[in-house]
């Protein structure tokens, strides 16, 4: 069995295109629906994990920690405070309050549903699917 700390932990949250991702109080739920989904077919590498100090790094609200586009990247998001912008605070403040943020990606309609039912099943909350033009609110 992989542990949280094993699957990629990406240096930058770029915009998640046919993604589904959701946040988890501990990383014990957030494993728990990675296995279900590995049981599914999905493999180590379909999962990005942000959590702790590189997680808030990944984040960069400001942009600071990054190259200068994706530093511009963030400034113009911030200023046209998009659906991306309450996003990403948000996904600042989850993973300071020490809880995980999961993306994995579903290109298709059957997969982002088989998706979302795992990260219900094991406490996943504010789910989110990414699409090039809006971003859809799991309720």
């Amino acid at each position: 069995m992989v542990s949280l700390e094993q699957l990629p932990h990406p240096d930058y949250l770029p915009y998640p295109n046919h993604y589904t991702a959701a946040f988890f109080e501990n990383a014990d739920e957030a494993m728990k629906a990675i296995e279900e989904l590995e049981d599914y077919g999905y493999t180590d590498e379909d999962f990005n994990v942000f959590e702790g100090d590189k997680g808030i790094d990944a984040v960069d609200l400001e942009g600071s920690h990054h190259t200068l586009l994706e530093n511009y990247m963030r400034k113009f998001i911030k200023f046209s405070d998009s659906a991306e912008w309450r996003f990403l605070n948000e996904a600042d403040q989850e993973i300071r309050n020490g809880h995980v943020l999961i993306c994995v990606p579903t290109p298709s309609d059957s997969e982002k549903e088989e998706v979302i039912d795992a990260f219900k099943r094991y406490g996943g909350y504010d789910i989110r699917y990414f699409t090039p033009l809006y971003i859809e609110e799991v309720v």
